[in-house]
């Protein structure tokens, strides 16, 4: 009888201490999500925020343009902000090479923005031109080329801003390699079958470029022909071979 106690006895002890242990693993698994809850609700409150917003390096795209795009103008808390995403986000827009976005905490986040250059323009019938960048990326719609940009002839369906144009590399190459002293006298440039590239001078002939190869050879050629040579009855200056232009009447 006294050995059935003893048993009886230790086995609600170990009923007691499994109890205990289970009430605080309870306790304490109620605890960690109470804190998991409290730490959640701190992360999406207005103190945690993107309540600051820097941007640099945008010219020609607007703040509001930017923050659009993001979704950073809605204040979202900065755990939320997929920094990746919203660059690419950001880079869609025309004018928009390049941008990175960081947060620092507790409401602050940072963009930066490479912006493309203009090289030439491209004509939109009568409602004005088209700017692009290197790329064929159409950056914005113009009443006209801005100074020193010269104008591609014969592109045809141009894109809305943020599209690109299609078969214009060997144009777009020769506008971005035009140096800044024949940036006054080449008003246009346009591909011409069994020719190539070929510009249109201001008060002088016009030149054939051919392909993309040497084009920076080619530019100084055309320079120094225009500054050394006299061009009288010249109706081309063929710069294919830019070591030997050939001057045709």
């Amino acid at each position: 009888m006294r050995s059935h106690a003893r048993m009886m006895e230790r086995r609600a002890v170990v009923a007691r201490q499994a109890g205990r242990r289970r009430l605080r693993i309870v306790v304490a698994t109620l605890g960690v999500a109470a804190l998991g809850a409290g730490l959640f609700g701190l992360a999406h409150s207005p103190l945690i925020s993107a309540r600051t917003v820097r941007v640099t390096g945008a010219v020609h795209t607007t703040r509001a343009e930017i923050l659009a795009a993001s979704g950073l103008g809605r204040d979202p808390p900065l755990v939320d902000v997929n920094t990746l995403a919203d660059a690419h986000a950001i880079e869609r827009l025309p004018w928009v090479r390049t941008a990175s976005v960081s947060v620092s905490f507790p409401s602050s986040v940072r963009v930066v923005v490479t912006e493309r250059r203009v090289v030439a323009a491209a004509r939109r019938g009568a409602a004005g031109v088209a700017l692009l960048d290197v790329t064929g990326r159409v950056l914005a719609d113009a009443s006209r080329p801005p100074a020193g940009i010269v104008s591609l002839v014969g592109l045809v369906d141009l894109p809305a801003p943020g599209g690109s144009v299609r078969g214009a590399a060997a144009l777009l190459a020769a506008a971005a390699a035009l140096p800044a002293g024949l940036e006054s006298r080449v008003t246009a440039l346009s591909w011409r079958a069994g020719l190539g590239i070929v510009a249109d001078l201001r008060a002088a002939p016009r030149a054939i470029l051919g392909s993309t190869v040497d084009l920076p050879e080619k530019f100084v050629a055309l320079a120094t022909v225009l500054a050394e040579v006299s061009l009288q009855g010249t109706a081309t200056i063929d710069l294919r071979a830019p070591s030997d232009p050939v001057l045709t009447p």
